[in-house]
């Protein structure tokens, strides 16, 4: 087995498939694309040599086996190639392929638009790219910085300021900051903080990040707010802590370490 079983193609498949699950298959580059082309493509044709080598010289059956199961992997490898990840990116997807005829503006019937989808799913690319075609309004841009920060893009949040885009904007009642603490978004979060939102910037109902953190049950949101100086006492305008939404020992300790469990 070990003549023909190349272990080094095996760790290059994997490791780029991984890499296009956790980048949902953002491919930022044309080199990147034929990397992953290339990759696919080598664990393919080795498995078919393998299986192929296997068969005709009626190697043991274990051997065979095996073979055939690298030969089964290239096969996933190329059906994974150019797969949708989740129905966000199919509409993302089938939003792009119209865009010459589509306003990428334009917003749907989920109230989403090219636009929001391309940062939500963290397309810095594609939101450069509508950025400098198709000219989006201030609320616009909060819009689409409120998807980057509720799915932690920090990188599309940076392109959008470059744009123009406080790191304070408010759409409808709620800080971006709101949006990502609701979401858990740590780095977002964190980015947002450094360039200017306040920490203790409230929404429309009087809510603090902190409180949304916590409503969350996010620990690291959580810690990352106190980290950055959010105060624990204020109250919403039901006159509700962060305390009084806390729905664990653990989380009660961490927004008010001297509160005392019943």
């Amino acid at each position: 087995m070990r003549d023909y079983f190349n272990p080094i193609f095996t760790l290059i498949i994997v490791g780029g498939m991984a890499w296009r699950c956790t980048t949902q298959g953002e491919i930022t580059t044309s080199q990147d694309a034929w990397l992953l082309s290339l990759c696919v493509v080598g664990v393919l044709v080795n498995g078919v040599l393998a299986l192929a080598r296997a068969l005709t010289q009626r190697l043991p059956l274990g051997t065979t086996v095996w073979a055939a199961v690298y030969f089964v992997l290239g096969c996933c490898a190329w059906t994974m190639r150019d797969m949708p990840l989740g129905p966000e990116q199919a509409l993302y997807d089938a939003q792009r392929r119209s865009a010459g005829q589509v306003d990428p503006l334009a917003v749907d019937a989920e109230g989403e638009s090219l636009f929001t989808r391309a940062a939500a799913l963290g397309k810095v690319r594609d939101v450069e790219h509508i950025l400098n075609t198709a000219a989006p309004t201030a609320n616009q841009l909060a819009q689409a910085a409120q998807r980057a920060a509720e799915n932690n893009r920090t990188a599309v949040l940076q392109v959008l300021a470059k744009a123009g885009l406080p790191a304070t904007a408010v759409v409808d009642g709620q800080p971006l900051l709101h949006a990502a603490a609701q979401n858990g978004a740590c780095e977002a979060m964190d980015w947002l903080i450094m360039s200017g939102a306040r920490p203790d910037a409230r929404d429309a109902t009087g809510s603090t990040a902190l409180i949304q953190a916590t409503l969350s049950e996010s620990l690291s949101a959580v810690k990352l707010l106190l980290k950055r100086g959010a105060n624990p006492k204020l109250r919403d305008e039901d006159g509700k802590r962060a305390l009084d939404y806390a729905r664990t020992p653990e989380m009660a300790e961490l927004v008010d370490p001297t509160h005392q469990a019943p």
